[in-house]
């Protein structure tokens, strides 16, 4: 292979070029790879004259992650259009099944409360809606007690609201630890009552309903 040298010190094969082509633009520096082997120029090769594509154009390129490069995911590298995150966490919002108290009166409202008294979320306070309401330490849970990791992650316990009855329950979950109502360990669903103290995992708290005999939903929703 020939080898010619420009002015400025490049190497080039003239059989292939008819000018430097790093003087030129028309390829890049000779860099060396980690073994010490001098890499081609982007677009070394082609023939005279012939317009060479940006390395990588038209292919998608492998992400950074972590300090390593990641392979393309197989729907980007055949091109197809992936939903945006905004757009896929919208449609699993519009796919939930919706309470029959958000159904009939168009809301989601608060009907009592649990507060931490004693672990690691103590002095905060966990809002209960009118449906059941699933207990644990994932984001997806409605009661979301994340500082706790004796309670399970998914399903530690519930409380449901019934609004046709006004009345509240504590039911066991799918937790291998107790849970306890007033120190007494709880097996079957059971009744709930104003200032009861509920143990879940290292974790205790009060439990404050909104809804009574002195306040109801149904009576604004009415009034629109």
């Amino acid at each position: 292979m020939a080898i010619a040298e420009c002015p400025q010190g490049h190497l080039y094969d003239p059989n292939l070029y008819a000018s430097c082509p790093y003087c030129s633009g028309a390829g890049r520096m000779i860099n060396f790879d980690n073994a010490g082997k001098t890499a081609a120029p982007s677009g070394y090769g082609a023939p005279r004259n012939a317009t060479v594509a940006p390395q990588g154009y038209g292919a998608p390129q492998p992400q950074q992650q972590g300090g390593r490069i990641a392979p393309v995911s197989a729907a980007e590298s055949v091109g197809k259009t992936v939903a945006p995150e905004s757009y896929r966490k919208k449609a699993a919002e519009e796919n939930k099944t919706v309470g029959v108290f958000q159904k009939k009166y168009s809301m989601d409202p608060v009907v009592g409360w649990l507060v931490c008294v004693e672990g690691a979320d103590k002095g905060q306070d966990f809002h209960l809606f009118a449906r059941i309401n699933s207990i644990g330490r994932s984001s997806e849970s409605d009661v979301c007690i994340k500082g706790d990791s004796t309670i399970t992650r998914e399903n530690h316990a519930r409380i449901a609201y019934d609004p046709r009855h006004n009345a509240y329950q504590l039911i066991p979950g799918e937790s291998t630890n107790n849970i306890y109502l007033n120190d007494q360990p709880v097996y079957v669903p059971v009744a709930l009552n104003a200032y009861d103290l509920l143990e879940l995992g290292q974790s205790k708290f009060v439990f404050l309903p909104l809804c009574g005999e002195k306040f109801q939903w149904e009576d604004y929703s009415r009034k629109g």
